[in-house]
């Protein structure tokens, strides 16, 4: 499914596997309104290496294809909309390994999310994602009776959770959003934060540059490369810029480059064809630097939420 939005952020969150279950592969993925219409993509599609998925206020797979409409994956109705269409259209895709294996989804970790009075996404596109990974065996846990608008909900920042917030679409809705889905995602034993807490996180945010994985070399996809090739590649494109110029980590970050964010490149000059920003964001839990083994959970915002116009906003 494409979208009008420019600009589609990566960042990603290494999530410290001290308490949690070690799930089925070291990726996850989430996203919100668009990000989560790419989310449920990338889940889909590389199950390979993505083993649990968060849909945040978003619609489901193939939404915009087979003659459907933009507006009736955003506006319904929801009848018009088949998840029989969706599951031929996926097991299609998987006949001529276009997608990885779908039987990768069973007992899979799936978190669907929709507010009740949500106009942009109506609830009865995004409850679609429920009967779209049941049909495949996903363990999906949903969230659809929260009384709020199109938005991500916190539970101590941004608008009134029952109306739409722009720019940033930010709900205080006095729920912990991002908690409970990756609590669902690594095994429901991750620790709740304390939201009246002012204790600082103790690990490192990084910008990293994306154009260089933009154009990936075919080869290195495609081939049997060893991982060392693959690791070289990414050490010599994944260069990291700190947010608070004059600040290095306590430790090299697995040798990983680290430059002042005074030196990286204008976030508006960035590639409209992509659907990137030019850079992304990376958060190193301090366990992680430490040696801790870790897991990555990818996390895609939605239209209009991105770096360029709102800086780390979302990211916070």
């Amino acid at each position: 499914m494409q979208t009008n939005c420019a600009s589609v952020v990566i960042f990603l969150l290494l999530v410290s596997l001290v308490i949690a279950k070690i799930p089925r592969t070291d990726v996850t993925v989430s996203g919100f309104s668009s990000g989560g219409a790419m989310a449920t993509q990338l889940h889909f599609a590389l199950s390979n290496d993505i083993s649990g998925c968060g849909v945040l206020a978003g619609p489901p797979y193939y939404c915009g294809g087979n003659g459907m409409t933009m507006a009736i994956c955003l506006n319904g109705p929801a009848s018009f909309i088949s998840v029989s269409a969706m599951q031929t259209a996926l097991n299609s895709n998987a006949l001529y390994r276009n997608i990885d294996s779908l039987s990768n989804i069973r007992n899979d970790p799936v978190y669907a999310f929709s507010g009740k009075y949500d106009t942009v996404v109506l609830p009865g596109i995004a409850t679609l994602n429920e009967q779209l990974y049941t049909r495949f065996g996903a363990n999906v846990k949903t969230n659809f009776n929260m009384l709020a608008h199109h938005g991500f909900p916190t539970d101590n920042f941004g608008g009134k959770c029952d109306e739409l917030n722009k720019p940033n679409f930010i709900n205080n809705c006095n729920f912990n959003l991002a908690y409970d889905m990756l609590n669902h995602l690594y095994g429901g034993n991750l620790l709740k934060p304390d939201r009246n807490s002012q204790t600082s996180l103790t690990g490192n945010m990084f910008l990293f540059d994306q154009v260089g994985f933009m154009n990936t070399p075919l080869s290195l996809i495609t081939s049997q490369n060893p991982s060392s090739i693959k690791s070289q590649w990414i050490e010599k494109n994944m260069i990291l810029y700190s947010l608070r110029n004059g600040e290095q980590p306590t430790l090299n970050l697995f040798n990983l480059t680290i430059a002042n964010a005074s030196e990286i490149r204008t976030t508006m000059a960035r590639s409209s064809l992509s659907g990137f920003d030019k850079q992304g964001f990376v958060y190193f839990p301090s366990a992680c630097i430490r040696g801790q083994k870790c897991s990555i959970h990818v996390a895609l915002h939605g239209c209009q939420m991105g770096n360029y116009g709102y800086n780390f906003l979302f990211v916070q």
